[in-house]
């Protein structure tokens, strides 16, 4: 019983700033930065436990805001070296202006984001289990997809649907299987820009569940569009209190009077 006691209050133990640094977050940090790097393919089935150990005890130990802040500065950091290799690769396409570098952008691309996607299956759920949902009001996952999308598709997406069309009438255009990749991660991570392609996803996309969910978000947002703007007709229209009168108008439209 008295042991038991007293491993509880190690565990609720407050940490101290260094023992959070040194104790949970370096290694922590060193473990998330190779699933970043998909590097993790040696990792050992204690390797899992024990990273999920630390996590649970910084949030035991009174850590569990700054952990996910942490988390989330790494990530942040991460997706903004992405798109500085992104950056550099557009650059290098728009100064050389050809097919090899565009479709290079648009691997590199697809690659990034594939890879970034196989971090999160991996890291979401080790955090998941911690930051319940009803605390974030979504997932782990939604959280950090959100943070990729940010940073580096909504800054390249548009980018690399004008390199893709212009590839794709050419001998130099990617595969078929690599254009159905793209178009599937894209509708995945951003819908709303994947509704923008629909003919790329009806000349490469199999799958018919999405095709209908797509055609039915549109549907969606095109009557949702027409309630408020009818909704807007309606409020634009004149009160009673607003009506003119016919004695008003009279008024209005009388001589002045004199200050007599």
């Amino acid at each position: 019983m008295a042991e038991g006691y007293d491993f509880l209050r190690f565990l609720f133990t407050k940490y101290s700033e260094s023992e959070y640094l040194t104790e949970a977050w370096t290694p922590i940090h060193e473990t998330l930065k190779q699933f970043l790097q998909n590097s993790s393919e040696n990792f050992q089935s204690m390797s899992y436990q024990t990273i999920y150990c630390q996590i649970y005890k910084s949030t035991c130990k009174g850590y569990k805001e700054r952990l996910f802040d942490d988390l989330k500065k790494l990530i942040i950091e991460h997706c903004q070296n992405i798109k500085l290799q992104l950056d550099e690769s557009m650059k290098r396409m728009i100064d050389d202006r050809s097919n090899r570098h565009k479709n290079i952008y648009i691997l590199q691309f697809i690659n990034y984001l594939h890879q970034f996607q196989r971090a999160i299956d991996v890291i979401a759920p080790l955090f998941d289990i911690v930051y319940v949902k009803p605390k974030l009001k979504s997932t782990i996952r939604q959280e950090l997809i959100s943070l990729y999308k940010t940073i580096i598709i909504e800054s390249h997406i548009n980018h690399i649907f004008i390199v893709l069309q212009q590839l794709i009438n050419t001998s130099d255009s990617p595969s078929k299987e690599t254009i159905g990749l793209l178009v599937h991660m894209i509708n995945d991570i951003t819908p709303e820009s994947a509704m923008k392609q629909r003919d790329l996803f009806k000349r490469y996309c199999n799958d018919e569940d999405i095709l209908n969910e797509m055609i039915s978000s549109e549907e969606e947002m095109i009557t949702s569009a027409s309630r408020t703007a009818s909704k807007r007709s309606a409020d634009s229209l004149p009160g009673e209190e607003d009506q003119p009168s016919a004695k008003r108008t009279m008024n209005m439209i009388k001589s002045p009077h004199s200050d007599n």
